[in-house]
């Protein structure tokens, strides 16, 4: 048995300026995909090297930081490269997709992912069976339902689970193929948006629908259900929760866990709230300046480059600019090229005059001038291979403004782990305060944090859902309208419609 890994697992934000070009592409061939720890890839090598007669086969892997809309030019650079690649392989089994649900590209009015595992099915005829691995951020089509066999969807936000769903997705493909399956597959879309912040699995409404979803695998007969909350900021027809539901061979089966599942999402829906702590900016900060516990890790989610935000926005270090406190304040991760230029060029131990905010592109600029003393810098940040993805960022530049230390990045970045702190000379764990442009911790932060204060921020990501342009999303649709009726009637497709 053969079976082919390949995907395009990028989470795109249409409203973010950080357009995603080929210069922001992470790519990946057969040894590096063999050979790096990569994502759900890892997951599904585990599993293919647990059988003696299957044989992997890692063809080509494109990922990049969440960020604005791919351009047309790197989407069919990858998509064309992939279908060759698998036009090029030999006897194949089956067919491994290793993708996110939120991919957006330039001129393409369709969902991406649809498209890119549609184009893959065409490539390898109706009959091959093709599993999918999808972010629980994504979203779901009838389009990429019917192209896929098999789906295994993340069910750990933040995400602890990758590799563990890799090897899930890889598991029923290997079923379906030793048994000769053919699957029936059944979805229920529910008009609800769902930011991950109101969807973490370790509180409720999340912690109970995705805790439950091994009994609906364990019903006799069936493959997986799985719940995509959706992509809740993009103003897309697509965008909405979807509760789905796969089984070995029969449509009834599938449609009844389908429709279970979606009921018992929308039995919940209003319980999708912002549930860990929360403050505005300059409540929050004083909160953590003040508090008993250290480090307090405070995120700055409107302006959420793991979201896709351009993570250019100073309104929280010019708002900690203003406290005066006695102690360090941490702020990492604020892209700005420009600027980041200019400390390159000064070099460590100059004092320059920058200007906060003068490279806003998603949000009106807030000029102030501060002097800034270069701390550290580099025409690459150096993460030493500790991470799955790439081990190299971009330009940087650390300073300090009076208590204040700030990091600025040529690219946006993610400051995730421990490890971003310590290549910049930081000690993620001696200071007080750390603002990351994040919205829930990512788990290695959240492991270190004593305490996480979410910041209300203004910004592309921001969670008040309410004060985003709403154009093509279909209503009604909650949080947005309230007060209406829904039923899985009318909102079910795939095999049952």
């Amino acid at each position: 048995m053969r079976l082919a890994i390949v995907g395009l697992s990028i989470e795109i934000m249409l409203s973010s300026p950080a357009i995603t070009g080929v210069e922001a592409l992470q790519l990946y061939d057969a040894q590096q995909m063999r050979d790096g720890d990569l994502w759900m890839v890892r997951g599904m090598l585990q599993r293919i090297g647990e059988g003696s007669d299957i044989e992997a086969v890692p063809l080509y892997w494109a990922t990049a930081l969440p960020g604005g809309m791919m351009t047309a030019d790197a989407y069919e650079m990858v998509k064309q490269k992939t279908l060759q690649l698998l036009a090029d392989a030999q006897d194949l089994d089956g067919v491994l997709i290793v993708n996110h649900g939120a991919l957006e590209v330039e001129g393409l009015d369709a969902d991406a992912d649809s498209d890119f595992v549609s184009a893959i099915r065409q490539q390898v005829g109706p009959d091959m069976p093709i599993g999918v691995s999808l972010d629980l951020h994504g979203d779901m089509t009838p389009e990429l339902l019917d192209a896929g066999t098999v789906f295994a969807v993340l069910r750990t936000a933040p995400h602890r689970d990758d590799k563990s769903t890799g090897y899930r997705a890889a598991d029923q493909l290997i079923r379906v193929i030793r048994k000769g399956l053919k699957p029936k597959k059944v979805a229920v879309s529910l008009p609800i948006l769902i930011p991950g912040e109101t969807a973490v699995t370790a509180l409720a409404p999340a912690d109970r629908l995705y805790g439950n979803l091994p009994e609906y695998d364990s019903v006799p007969g069936m493959m997986e259900a799985n719940i995509l909350v959706g992509f809740a900021w993009n103003d897309r027809p697509w965008t909405k929760c979807t509760a789905f539901a796969v089984s070995e061979d029969s449509v009834d089966l599938a449609k009844e866990q389908a429709t279970k599942l979606a009921n018992t999402i929308w039995d919940a829906h209003e319980e999708f709230i912002l549930r860990m702590e929360t403050a505005e900016v300059d409540e929050g900060l004083q909160l953590a300046l003040t508090s008993p516990q250290r480090p307090v890790y405070v995120s700055d989610s409107g302006d959420n480059t793991t979201a896709g935000a351009a993570g250019e926005l100073t309104f929280v270090l010019q708002s900690a600019l203003r406290l005066g406190a006695n102690e360090d304040i941490i702020i990492a991760g604020i892209t700005a090229p420009e600027t980041v230029a200019q400390l390159n060029a000064a070099g460590v131990g100059a004092e320059v005059e920058i200007v906060l905010g003068a490279e806003h592109r998603s949000r009106p600029t807030t000029h102030e001038k501060v002097t800034v003393k270069v701390e550290a810098c580099g025409e690459y940040l150096d993460l030493s291979g500790f991470q799955p993805y790439r081990s190299r960022e971009a330009a940087w530049a650390k300073v300090r403004i009076r208590n204040v230390v700030a990091t600025f990045h040529a690219r946006p970045i993610g400051i995730t782990t421990p490890e971003h702190f310590r290549s910049m000379g930081i000690d993620p764990l001696a200071h007080k305060l750390y603002v990351v442009k994040l919205g829930y911790l990512h788990p290695r932060i959240e492991d270190i944090a004593a305490r996480h204060i979410l910041l209300l921020s203004d910004g592309v990501s921001q969670l008040d859902l309410s004060r985003l342009t709403w154009k093509r999303l279909s209503r009604p649709t909650w949080p947005l309208d309230t007060n209406f009726d829904w039923t899985p009637a009318g909102n079910t497709y795939g095999d049952a419609s």
